[in-house]
This record gives C-alpha cells, sequence and structure tokens, in this order.
C-alpha cells in the first residue's frame, strides 16, 4: 500500500509468469468497522499461443479515497 494526502493505492502483485497475458482481478473490496478488505485473482491467458520467453509480472493497483484503515489482503 501507498498514501499520500488526497488517495490509499493498493497493489496486488503475483510474480514472475513464464509468459504474458496473465491478467488480475478484483474479486472483492470491502470496508468494514476495522479494515479495507480486497481479494484478488490471477487469470491464466485465454489464448493457447505459446509465448515463452515473454515473462510478465501482472500486477493491478486500486486507487480510492485515503481512508486512515489496516489494508488485509485476503
Amino acid at each position: 500500500t501507498y498514501a499520500d494526502e488526497d488517495y490509499l493505492y493498493i497493489c496486488v502483485g503475483y510474480g514472475a509468469q513464464e509468459t504474458g497475458g496473465y491478467s488480475v482481478t478484483v474479486d472483492e473490496l470491502y470496508l468494514t468497522a476495522n479494515a479495507i478488505y480486497i481479494n484478488t485473482s490471477l487469470l491464466a491467458p485465454q489464448e493457447k499461443i505459446n509465448r515463452k520467453g515473454m515473462v510478465s509480472y501482472p500486477y493491478i493497483c486500486v486507487k480510492m479515497e485515503y481512508i486512515d484503515k489496516t489494508v488485509v489482503f485476503e
């Protein structure tokens, strides 16, 4: 996470993947009295194209209004 005066940035990365074409989705993002919860998924490439040698580093960043709460990654 990163915060400035106005915004909170929540980023989730999945490290090196052997090919390109991956994507990341936000399955849940919600606020409780105690924390902000985020749950993401890594989606494999839909195409069966050989992309060997194209290492990728899929990630997602969510920009939201600053809220002074702990972020819980599920």
